[in-house]
């Protein structure tokens, strides 16, 4: 503790420095000269006083001037600590809870944009997983030993009601970024995750070039709802993709595609007068593979249209007429909310993300 009593420096009334700047520099030169070592305790700012000869708004300036610096810890009704500047001090912790699967580009892509921006801002950023377990269960055990430690936020991803029940239960301030109308019982704000943005325009789109009828291709209920294309008399029908997910999910899925296709053009059910909407992108894939390999090709002897997410859209020769999901787009939407949030307490409440139409050549061209 003689350290904490005794200074390797002094003020001098006659230097042009002002007296902050002279005891700061002290200070600073005696933690960079290893006087004082990471860890070591130093003299507050009301026992610089006497030691000094100065006020207390001078050793307080200083001492705030070294902290902003990132040498000295101040902690309340602790004496101030030297900080080992080479160790990352953040501003705060914000975590992620998605779902336990790592093939999902969505999410994968989303949680890296999220973290980019908001390590960027000097924050912690941790993603956990909570998934259903085989009894039907949420598995919550990553998400505590995250809790366990100091949390400003968390984003919850996704519309699991159990997953927010849990996090009102706990009593964690929590926003979620999900397919709802309105925000969680117990949260502070949601951003809206709206797959339906694009589906206007994909309508006028069916509408411009005659389209009668869509075909709905996916594995579970597509995310967006195509209903408001039967407003303009086009018939909407659904073909159920039949999965197996004892394997790789991206892998099964796009082999389900293919089977299931391939079988579509072997009976000869294959409809020329139709678009057929593909709402999963690994689906397609397959299903593609498989009218390729038919000697098939858009929009000559089939039309489709795809869900995609932008930069991860499917090779193909012809320009694909598709809805995309921005997943960076929609992480920086997100983080700045957050941002927001940590800065001035409030949550925005009208963010919206969806994805966009954009017209290709797969649906062909009116006949007009």
């Amino acid at each position: 503790m003689d350290k904490v009593r005794k200074l390797p420096f002094s003020v001098n009334r006659n230097d042009a420095r002002s007296l902050v700047d002279q005891v700061a520099d002290g200070l600073r030169q005696a933690i960079v000269s290893n006087y004082w070592h990471v860890g070591d305790e130093i003299p507050s700012t009301r026992e610089l006083m006497p030691i000094l000869g100065v006020s207390h708004i001078v050793t307080r300036a200083a001492l705030s001037r070294l902290t902003a610096e990132g040498y000295v810890l101040t902690r309340h009704g602790l004496h101030p600590t030297v900080r080992d500047r080479n160790v990352k001090q953040w501003r705060g912790h914000v975590v992620l809870v998605g779902i336990n699967k790592d093939d999902n580009y969505l999410q994968s892509v989303l949680a890296g944009s999220l973290r980019d921006r908001l390590m960027e801002e000097g924050y912690l950023f941790t993603q956990v997983h909570a998934d259903w377990t085989h009894d039907h269960k949420m598995d919550f055990s990553s998400l505590d030993a995250t809790l366990s430690r100091s949390v400003n936020l968390v984003i919850a991803l996704y519309k699991v009601e159990p997953k927010f029940r849990y996090l009102a239960q706990k009593q964690v301030p929590f926003v979620a970024f999900a397919e709802m109308d309105k925000a969680p019982h117990g949260s502070i704000g949601f951003t809206k995750l709206d797959y339906n943005l694009a589906v206007d325009d994909f309508a006028n789109e069916c509408v411009r070039l005659g389209v009668k009828e869509v075909v709905e291709v996916n594995w579970y209920p597509t995310m967006c709802d195509l209903s408001p294309l039967k407003a303009h008399g086009i018939r909407v029908r659904r073909m159920k993709i039949k999965v197996d997910f004892a394997n790789s999910p991206l892998a099964v899925l796009r082999r389900a595609g293919m089977e299931a296709f391939a079988k579509l053009v072997k009976n000869g059910r294959l409809s020329r007068d139709a678009v057929y909407f593909f709402g999963d992108d690994n689906i397609a894939t397959g299903a593609l593979a498989a009218l390729s390999y038919a000697g098939l090709r858009a929009p000559d002897d089939f039309r489709f249209a795809t869900w995609a997410n932008k930069n991860n859209e499917l090779p193909y020769p012809r320009e694909l007429s598709r809805m995309v999901l921005d997943p960076v787009g929609a992480g920086a939407t997100v983080a700045q909310a957050v941002l927001q949030y940590l800065k001035t307490g409030v949550y925005p409440s009208n963010g919206v993300v969806g994805p966009k139409w954009i017209p290709g050549e797969t649906m062909g061209e009116s006949e007009e």
